[in-house]
């Protein structure tokens, strides 16, 4: 069996080292560069290569490790329809999203950047802070990143609103609503935390008739998919007070072009998509694979199968 491992970070050399020792034959090649046969991989892990070669010049390949969570710009159906196996990142990035969140809407509602810029100014100002507790928090998208983030924000004494596709209920959640009643839901929330991946059924699915259903005093998080926010109907609303705040992690075009509105727009804090990324990180995404390495050697079912 021979691998090939397609990343963009740098393979540490004591993973190398584990898995030479589970005896697999494999190559390194960042994606960006040029892979010179690879029909001779059974095993890819890392799907960029696979989708700008196409899968008919991997004439060996059964089975593909994805190293992220969502695989919205894959064509996995495709790769499934021939018989390939395809694992993705599943819970890879849920806990250092979870700390990213929690730290963005504490600096919201204890004012950070304001704090910071007068301090730049040496302007003293005793700024009125809001408090977490009591507060209606809404997670839309609650399976392994919105658990981790409710696991967290649920210390601080607020009541938790999750929505999912048919309003299941979760642990942790004090009430659950189907996505048909997302309005309901953001209408009564003081911050929105958006977690989905994208689809036909959540691209814009935050459009102009959502977002002003919210409070015009809510916080709005995105760090699931740039695509399901009209960046058009937040800069709208934004500038036009009729919403608080945003972060947004994620956006439609990434890197976001330097001559983007997104960049100017009033109350709005862009962070380059990195709310998953670490060192840690990338230590669970390498255990998963090596995991799945060993549970493909001996025929067993794979991790996070898509």
């Amino acid at each position: 069996m021979k691998a090939l491992i397609s990343e963009t970070h740098a393979l540490p050399a004591d993973y190398q080292d584990r898995l030479k020792q589970l005896g697999l034959d494999f190559d390194v090649i960042e994606e960006t560069n040029l892979v010179k046969d690879p029909s001779q991989y059974e095993v890819v892990f890392g799907a960029n290569h696979v989708k700008r070669l196409g899968l008919d010049k991997f004439a060996k390949l059964k089975w593909i490790q994805s190293s992220y969570a969502g695989f919205n710009n894959l064509p996995v159906e495709e790769w499934k329809a021939k018989g390939i196996v395809f694992t993705n990142a599943r819970d890879v990035f849920s806990e250092p999203i979870a700390e990213h969140v929690v730290l963005y809407i504490l600096m919201a509602y204890k004012r950070a950047l304001e704090v910071y810029h007068n301090q730049v100014k040496h302007h003293w100002d005793r700024l009125e802070n809001r408090e977490l507790g009591n507060q209606n928090i809404c997670i839309v998208g609650i399976g392994s990143i919105g658990q981790a983030i409710q696991k967290r924000l649920k210390g601080f004494n607020v009541h938790m609103i999750g929505v999912n596709s048919q309003g299941r209920s979760v642990d942790g959640f004090d009430h659950v609503s189907p996505v048909r009643e997302l309005k309901t839901a953001v209408e009564m929330s003081d911050v929105v935390v958006i977690t989905l991946p994208l689809n036909e059924q959540t691209e814009n699915l935050f459009n102009e008739d959502v977002l002003k259903s919210m409070k015009k005093d809510a916080l709005l998080i995105n760090v699931g998919r740039g695509k399901i926010i009209d960046e058009e109907a937040l800069m709208n609303a934004l500038n036009l007070d009729q919403l608080g705040a945003c972060v947004l992690d994620v956006m439609a075009v990434e890197p976001l072009p330097k001559d983007s509105p997104l960049w100017d727009t009033k109350n709005l804090l862009i962070t380059p998509h990195n709310s998953g990324t670490g060192a840690l990180t990338l230590e669970r995404l390498y255990t998963i694979f090596e995991q799945n390495l060993y549970r493909y050697a001996h025929k067993q079912e794979l991790i996070n199968i898509v």
